[in-house]
Parts: structure tokens; sequence; C-alpha cells
């Protein structure tokens, strides 16, 4: 076969034919740049979110580092410098702790450093002044001497207290350095000389068992890849380190969580990759459909084409050419769009949730360029898929079908047809029924938009304001006792009565207050033989677990925190087992229980006590007495004694019995609600807590909930955004299924008029056909919506831990009425547009 050079003929032919369609091209530009555009804003945003919180997670653990050796020997020092495989090797050593008063609401660590990596690799590198080099230098973040009192100022003298394992020294030393402190950093970092660092805190040597931390290096370094951090580290340990030494170096061994995955639920991977493929097929969707109506409408002209000799391969081709240009003309539009809308939803989101370290969470050039290769392609690879189907249906057509073409089924097979009365309904629906593929499309189109809109509706819906700080506060003032004391009496029972009442004196306040007392539980045979389960089960994982779980079978015993509440504090309490009855709770012959086991990883698997087991606790100063589970629920954290024995069991009970088994009873927290609407009765507490040497902590729930305000705001400005996306593309899409089908249907319409159907009959059929997609649609998307709420919103949900699953179809509700209107609407104008055109002037179109 001769092969002619037609190529640009062809490039031609799809020039006129995008011509003569401006209005149908601009509604295909438009879906293109729509969907390339929510491609790169959530390519955008997902990619600034990833580096942003890998870097949130470095600040946090406080090290750039990927692992590093906690408590390390100057010989294990050696011995990295001379592995292979592992490079920016550093160390820094532990003096002590912040000891100063002012210290009791952070932690500020006393370190000295091996060099200016050590400080740079754990963010703390000055960036005013520099490292400590003489006895009396000090650096410290801007956090920390703000606590102190002082604003950052080099040369200032700073009078620092150090506890180093116990030893209190006091020094006056001369600011050298400061940065700006990151408050999402479990402790504040502070520099001293390694001459005075080494006066305070000896170097450790090999076989010094004292109890502590003071003195150890710790050693960082980086692997020359981040692929499986666990498995390098162990190869690492086994080629330095003789057999006796590898359990030390194992338990020493910490890896950056930044690099490591955390264990993330199941359902929420599943419901998490639902929902974003549920976003791209919708983008898919919209694009197929869009191309599948565009190529209906030309259908004729390309059978003109096929008249005079165009074959079906240059008719697909045509069309691809087609599409290319849209995409020519879409995609960067899409693209630029995108990228703006990304980093402007980025910065609402840094504004609101008031993040310090804007640059983590700002997108490198590589990265961008990255992500708008990849929506790019993704959208372009998207169009060329959805114009495959199109493109066959202009091949394949004949001239002659082509002609009389009125996107009709042309295979489909002639059936016996019963005669009705004829209605403006009835031929909607016929319509309908005659491309349903057409009418399948459209309508999962737009169920899909619905369905998207519904889902991020009930995730924003779910965001819980009390599970969002309930783990932070309960009520609305909490005192808690510095805890930085080595008096454990004084810890769990600082808050005397006399601090009590003073609190309760306060006008507007109600103290509620939580009594503290160690006791033990005495295990009966059943529930030992659970213990023992627990050991079968974790014994391996942790040693020093293994050790206690081993005691408490053998003593058939272990250790209990005990705690007594009023009813206040007790509706703060949700049971996972069990129910509180508030009646046989106050008979004080009732207990609320939870087991704690440091290494287990699910809380629920090491409750060995059920609602309606008998317990028998051993109090330390009135003896044993017995109680009946029941209801399974640990103390409030915010509240609680917040610390952990390897395995244990709290015990809750009412004050009334508390009192009765104690006879020194002073409480380890207060919960306060105040019914003051100027704040004043907090401004009191406060003030009392802000005294000189007073060890009470105070936190006000105001201070949560203006951070739950920020997240909220920030989910509702990006949730709303792409469910405001979603839902302008399903009404492009809805209007484009509507216009176009009623602009391919021109000559068709211009027949009816001729036979005697009247303006206003074909605009109630035209109207009919858009209620009957609107029907469809809400039927369709009340099934789907259901499906996905119950499936995959519900168990996302499950993986935030402020999130509590409330099923909804109210957006779906809504959004029926605009689909009515629209339906309405649409057909009306779009009629009346083709109606400028005579009846005579229509027929004669593609005539």
């Amino acid at each position: 076969m001769t092969k002619v050079k037609n190529g640009k003929v062809i490039r031609k032919l799809a020039a006129r034919e995008l011509g003569k369609n401006k209005k149908l091209n601009v509604v295909v530009i438009l879906s293109i740049v729509l969907t390339c555009l929510l491609f790169t804003t959530l390519a955008t945003i997902g990619g600034s979110l990833m580096n942003g919180m890998q870097e949130e997670t470095m600040r946090q653990v406080g090290a750039r580092s990927m692992m590093g050796f906690k408590e390390a020997l100057p010989e294990d020092y050696e011995l990295l410098s001379t592995a292979k495989g592992i490079k920016n090797l550093s160390y820094n050593v532990m003096v002590g702790e912040g000891y100063n008063s002012e210290f009791k609401e952070i932690s500020l660590e006393i370190r000295y450093a091996g060099s200016d990596q050590a400080a740079k690799d754990m963010f703390s590198y000055p960036t005013e002044g520099r490292l400590p080099e003489k006895e009396n230098e000090i650096a410290m973040s801007d956090i920390a001497l703000r606590t102190l009192g002082f604003e950052p100022k080099l040369g200032q003298e700073i009078h620092l207290v150090i506890n180093t394992d116990g030893k209190i020294t006091e020094h006056d030393l001369t600011l050298c350095g400061w940065w700006q402190g990151d408050p999402i950093n479990l402790a504040q970092q502070s520099w001293v000389s390694p001459e005075l660092g080494k006066k305070i805190a000896p170097l450790r040597k090999k076989g010094d068992d004292s109890v502590g931390v003071c003195g150890y290096m710790a050693v960082n370094f980086d692997f020359e890849s981040s692929y499986d951090i666990e498995g390098q580290a162990a190869e690492l340990i086994s080629s330095l380190y003789e057999k006796e030494d590898l359990g030390r170096m194992a338990k020493q061994t910490g890896i950056n969580w930044a690099y490591v995955g955390s264990s993330v639920d199941s359902g929420f991977v599943v419901a998490g990759s639902a929902f974003v493929l549920l976003i791209f097929f919708a983008g898919y969707l919209i694009i197929y459909n869009i191309f599948y109506i565009n190529t209906s409408a030309n259908i004729r002209s390309y059978g003109l084409l096929k008249t005079i000799g165009t074959t079906s391969r240059q008719l697909k081709r045509m069309v691809r050419i087609q599409a290319c240009i849209y995409c020519l003309v879409g995609i960067p539009l899409g693209l630029v769009t995108g990228v703006l809308a990304g980093k402007g939803l980025m910065g609402f989101i840094m504004n609101t949730m008031n993040v310090v370290s804007r640059d983590s969470y700002s997108v490198s050039g590589r990265l961008l360029c990255m992500i708008c290769l990849f929506a790019a392609l993704f959208t372009f690879l998207t169009v060329m898929i959805s114009c495959r189907k199109p493109c066959r249906m202009a091949g394949a057509v004949s001239p002659i079908e082509a002609l009389r073409y009125n996107e009709t089924d042309i295979s489909t097979k002639k059936t016996d047809k019963k005669t009705g009365r004829i209605t403006p309904l009835a031929v909607a629906r016929n319509n309908m029924s005659r491309s349903r593929k057409k009418t399948v499309v459209v309508v999962l189109s737009l169920t899909l938009s619905i369905v998207l809109v519904n889902t991020m509706f009930t995730l924003l819906g779910g965001i819980d304001q009390d599970k969002y700080i309930a783990d932070s506060i309960v009520g609305d003032i909490n005192i808690t006792h510095d805890d930085r004391g080595d008096n454990w009496n004084e810890l769990t029972k600082g808050i005397t009565p006399d601090i009590i009442d003073r609190f309760s004196s306060i006008e507007g306040c109600e103290v509620h207050p939580a009594y503290y007392e160690a006791g033990m539980v005495r295990d009966d045979g059943a529930h030992t033989e659970k213990v023992q389960g627990l050991l079968d089960k974790y014994g391996s994982t942790d040693e020093d677990t293994a050790v206690i779980l081993e005691a408490s079978v053998k003593d058939k015993s272990h250790s209990s925190n005990i705690y007594g509440i009023d009813e206040e504090i007790l509706s703060c309490i949700e049971p996972s087992a069990g129910s509180i009855d508030l009646e046989k709770f106050r008979n004080g012959r009732y207990a609320i229980v939870s087991t704690y086991l440091y290494c287990a990883d699910d809380e629920n698997s090491v409750q060995i006590y059920q609602p309606g087991d008998k317990i028998t606790v051993d109090y330390a100063d009135k003896g044993a007495r017995e109680y009946e589970v029941l209801a399974v629920a640990p103390m409030p954290y915010p509240i609680s004694v917040k610390a952990y024995n390897f395995f244990q069991t709290d015990i809750i009970v009412p004050e009334e019995e508390y009192f009765a088994a104690d006879d020194e009873p002073a409480a380890v927290s207060l919960m306060i609600n105040t019914d003051d609407n100027d704040g004043s009765a907090a401004e009191q507490c406060s003030a009392v807590c802000d005294e000189d040497g007073s060890p009470l902590i105070y936190k006000d729930k105001a201070d949560y909930l203006k951070e739950f305000e920020d997240l909220l705001n920030m989910v509702k400005m990006v949730g709303g955004t792409l469910s405001g996306i979603l839902a302008l593309i399903g009404i492009l899409n809805f209007v484009n299924a509507v216009v176009t089908g009623i602009l391919s249907r021109k000559r068709e319409l211009a027949m009816m008029n001729a036979v005697g159907m009247t303006s206003s009959q074909q605009k109630a059929m035209l109207r009919w056909e858009g209620a009957c997609y609107a029907v469809l649609t809400a039927v369709c998307s009340a099934v789907l919506a259901a499906l996905v709420s119950l499936l995959a919103v519900k168990g996302l949900g499950e993986g935030l831990f402020f999130f509590r699953y409330h099923f909804t179809l109210l957006p779906l509700i809504c959004c029926i009425p605009v689909l009515l209107a629209l339906s309405a609407a649409i057909p009306s104008v779009a009629y009346k547009f083709i109606c400028r055109e005579s009846v005579v002037e229509r027929l004669r179109e593609n005539g």
C-alpha cells in the first residue's frame, strides 16, 4: 500500500473540527484544567505535608541523624569511627537537666558537644554567637532563655541550677550563643563547654552500672541509605561487637522515627487509599464522559469525512490530535493554578497551625518539578485513555450510520414495542435508554463527585473537640505537681488539703481532686493464668518486662495505682468494656479497672480483668479490700500520676472509699470547672501556680480549644476547597452532559418541531431528562455514599484519636435540590440558545 503524506491535512482537519465547536471546546478544556488542578493541588499539599511531617518528626525527636546509641561509651565511639557504611558520625554527652524553679513546665537538657556537627544534628546550633569554648560559657535556645526571664542577648549572665542524676550544682555562666527553639521538641537543649561538662559529669567507663544517664555519650550517625535501617543497624552491631556486648548495644540502639514508618492501622491505610483512588477515578471518569459526549456530537462530521476517503485510522488520529491540543491548553493552566492553590492552602495551614518551622513544609524546586511532571503525565494519560473509546467509536461507524446518528446505539437489535401514551416524560425515558452507556457514565461521574463531597463532610463533621483535648486536659483547668523531684510521695500527694481549700475558695471554681495511693493486686488462680498468657505472648519482646511478669506469676501479685475520684471526674471516663452504673459505683464495692503492659501493642489484649470479675487490692495503710469490676477504663491521663510500671493495674474507686482506706488523703491532681465568663477565676488559679516557689503546674482548656479551632479551620479550609473543586467538576459534568446532549440533537429536535411537537413540550422533555439524571444520581449516590461512609470513612476515622464517626447523608440531601434546579434551568437555557436558529436551518445541518 502506498503511503500518503497526509499528516498535515489530518492536523488541519482536526484543528478545523475544534474551531466548529468553540463552546464545547471551552467545556472540555475547563474540565482538563479542573482535573489537573485537583491532581496538582493534592500532590503539592501531599508532598509538602510528607516533607514537613518528616522534618517535624525529626524536630520532635530532637535529631536529624538516622540512628544512634543513647548510652554509649568512649570505646563504642572509637569502634564506630572505624566502621564502613556510616557517615556524619558525631557525639554529645549528657551533663544534666535544668533544675531552676522556672523549668517546672518545660524540660531543659544540658549537654556538651564533641563537634559542631553534633549540635547541627540536634537542631540546636547557634544562629547567633557560637558553641561554648570557655568553662564559664553556655549556649541556649530562646525558649529556655525566655523561660528564665531573659531576652536573647549575647554576654548575659545566666544563673543555672543543674541536676546531674540527683546531684544539684549551681553555676553562673555567660551566654555565648543562642538559636530559635522549637516548641514541638520534647526537650529544649543547652550546651556547656566540654571542660565544664567533664567536671560535672565525668565520662562513664565500662562496668559503671550506677543509676542515671549523665556522663554517657549519645552517638549519632547516618547510613548511606535509609532503606531497612533496622536491618542495617543489626548488621552493624553484629559486625562490631562480640556476643557478650550484643545485648547491651541492642538495648541502646535508637532509630529515628522520621525514617521508620510507625505501625499504622490497616483500616486507616485501606480507607485512605480508597479515598485517594476515588478522587483520581472521578477525574478520569469526568474527562472520559466529556470526550465521549463531544465525539458523539461530532460523529456526523466524521461520517462525512469517511465518504471522501478518510480512513478509520486517520479519524482516530484526528480525535487524538484534538485531545493533545486540549491538553496543551488545559494542562499548563491546571498546573499553574494547582501549584498556586497548593501553596496558598499550605500557607493557610501554616498560619492556622502556628507552625514555626515553615521551611520544613516548603516544596523544593526538584520536588515541585516532580509534582508538576506527575500531575501533567497523569492528566495526559487520563485524557489519552479517556479518548480511546471515542476514537474507536469515530473510526468504526459507517458514513450512512453516522449521518443518521442521534446518540442511539446503532447495533441495537429491533424489538417489538407496545404503543402507549406519548408524554414528555415517556419520550425523555426513551431518549435516555437509547444511549445507556452515556447515561451510566454521566450518572456515575456525578455520583462520584457527590460521594466525595459527602465523604469530606463526614470527615469534617467527625472531628470531635472533646476527644481532641481529652489527652491533654479534662475539665476547664488541671492542676498538677512538678514531677522533677525525687520525692515520690510529694509528687503523688503533693496537693494537700490546704492547697485544695485555697482553690476551692476562689469564686466561680468547682474543684474536683483526684486522690492517689500505690498498692498491690492479689491475683487468684484464673488471673494468674492470664498473666502467664501475657508472659508467653510478650516475654520475648522485652527482657525487663519478662522479668516483671515472671515475678508476678510467681508471687501471684503485681503493682497497682489506686485512685479516688468524685462523680464529676467519673463522668469524664469512657469505658472500653462494661458500663458505669452510678448507684453501684457509689456504694464502694465496685471499681473501674484497667491493666497496662509496657511492651504490648494492643491495650485490649492485656486486660486480664473484665466486668463482673473480683479483684483484691492491698492498700499500703489499711490492708486488703475486695471489689467487683464494674467497667474497664484507664484513669484520664491529664490528671493521672503519669508514671507507669512495666506491668500494673489501675483501680478507680469513689473518693469516700478511698478516704476509708487512706489515713493521709492528698491529691495527685485537681480538675477544676469554672462558671465565670470574664476568666477571672482562671486568672486567680494561674496566679496561685505562678507564685515564687510554687510546685504547681497550671493547664487551661482555653489554650487547647484555640489549638483545636486552628486545626478545625485548617481542615475546613483544605477539605472545603477540595470539596468545592469536586462539586464544581460534578456540576460542570452535569451541565456538559445536558448541554452537549441538546446541541448534538439540534437536527432531531428540529424534526420533532416539524412534526408538531411544541417548544413547551420539548422543554418539558429536556427537563424530564435532567430530572431523570438527578433522580438516578441521588439513588446511586445514597447507596455508594452509605457504603463508602461505613467501610472507608469509619475505618479512616479509627486511625485518628480525635475522630468520632457519625453517619450522615446530609450533603447528598442538600445536593439533590441543586441537581433538580439545574435539571430545570439548564435545558431551558440550552434550548433557548439553539432556537435562535430556525427549524429549517437546523434541519439542513449535516443534511
